[in-house]
C-alpha cells in the first residue's frame, strides 16, 4: 500500500475542504467524512446537501485544497492544493456503501439517503504530501521516496 493510500485508509475519514467564498475575498473551510474508492488512484468521495454554500462555491470555483485529520496509529495526515472538487449527477446510493462500510455510524449521522437533497462530490488530486512518524513523502511519489 502507498503512502498516501495508508494514511487516507487508517485514518478516521474526516477531511478540511478549502473553497473559495461565494464572493472571491476568502477561503471557506469545512469539515467533512470522505470515503474512498475500492481500489484508490487519486481521488475521494465527500457528500452534502445539493443547496448548500459548499456546492455553490463549488460550482462557481471548483479548485479546492484539503488536509485530512491525522487519526491513524502514525498519526498521518494528507494535504493537497491541487485538487480540483466535481459534483457528480449521481445518487448518494451510489457512493453509500463505502461510507457505511468506511465510517463507524456514518449512516446514523447523514439520516434519510431516499431524499433528493444529497450530491455526491468527487475530490481529484494531482499531488499530495503525506505526513507521518514515518516522515513525508509525496503522491506521485518522487525519486527520492
Amino acid at each position: 500500500m502507498s503512502p498516501v493510500e495508508e494514511a487516507l485508509r487508517l485514518g478516521v475519514h474526516v477531511v478540511n475542504i478549502a473553497t473559495l467564498s461565494l464572493d472571491g475575498t476568502h477561503p471557506s473551510n469545512r469539515f467533512t467524512y470522505y470515503a474512498l474508492p475500492e481500489t484508490l488512484t487519486n481521488f475521494f468521495y465527500i457528500t452534502t446537501f445539493r443547496q448548500s454554500t459548499k456546492v455553490k462555491e463549488i460550482e462557481k470555483n471548483p479548485h479546492v485544497s484539503f488536509t485530512t485529520a491525522p487519526s491513524n496509529e502514525k498519526n498521518a495526515w494528507v494535504g493537497s492544493n491541487d485538487a480540483i472538487a466535481e459534483i457528480l449527477d449521481t445518487p448518494i446510493q451510489t457512493v453509500s456503501h463505502l461510507f457505511e462500510d468506511q465510517i463507524d455510524g456514518w449512516h446514523d449521522t447523514v439520516g434519510d439517503l431516499d431524499s433528493n437533497d444529497w450530491v455526491v462530490i468527487k475530490i481529484t488530486f494531482a499531488s499530495a504530501m503525506i505526513v507521518s512518524q514515518d516522515g513525508v513523502s509525496y503522491f506521485p511519489e518522487t525519486e527520492d521516496d
